[in-house]
C-alpha cells in the first residue's frame, strides 16, 4: 500500500500544480508549441489543462486520504488516464514523423515535450499504478 499512497501522492502533486499553473495562465502551454492565438483556444487550455487536471490531481489525492474508500478507483483510473497517454503519444509521435528521443534543456522545446512527458512520467507510471493495483487487489483495508 506504501507504493500506491506515493504514487497517488506524486500525481496528485504534478497534476495540482501543472493544471493551477495553466488555468491561472493558459498561454503558458506555449512552450510546448501550442499556437494559442484566439481566446477559445485559451480558454480550452484553461478548461482542460487547467481546471480537469486540478480535478484529476485532487482524486488522486483522495486515493491517499481516504483509502477504504477511494484507493482502488484511483488507482485504476490513473493507471487508465496513463495508459492512454502512453499510446495516444506512441502513436502521434509515429503518425507526424516526431521523435521519441529525449532531450533536455530549453533549446530542445517544444521537440522533446512529448517524448519527456511519455518517457519520464506517464510511461513509468503507468507502470507504476499497474503495479500498485496489483499489489493492493486482494487487501482487506480498502474495502
Amino acid at each position: 500500500m506504501r507504493l500506491a499512497k506515493i504514487i497517488l501522492a506524486i500525481t496528485a502533486a504534478v497534476w495540482i500544480c501543472y493544471g493551477g499553473w495553466l488555468f491561472f495562465d493558459p498561454t503558458g502551454l506555449r512552450y510546448a508549441g501550442f499556437e494559442l492565438t484566439h481566446w477559445s483556444a485559451i480558454v480550452e487550455v484553461q478548461a482542460m489543462y487547467g481546471a480537469v487536471e486540478i480535478v484529476l490531481g485532487f482524486f488522486a489525492l483522495l486515493g491517499v486520504l481516504k483509502p477504504q474508500r477511494y484507493m482502488h478507483p484511483a488507482l485504476l483510473l490513473w493507471f487508465l488516464i496513463y495508459s492512454a497517454l502512453v499510446l495516444g503519444r506512441l502513436v502521434g509521435i509515429g503518425m507526424w514523423d516526431g521523435s521519441y528521443a529525449l532531450s533536455f534543456g530549453a533549446d530542445a522545446l517544444p521537440d522533446s515535450y512529448n517524448p519527456g512527458a511519455l518517457w519520464v512520467l506517464e510511461a513509468p507510471f503507468a507502470i507504476l499504478f499497474f503495479i500498485a493495483l496489483m499489489k493492493t487487489r486482494n487487501n482487506p483495508a480498502l474495502g
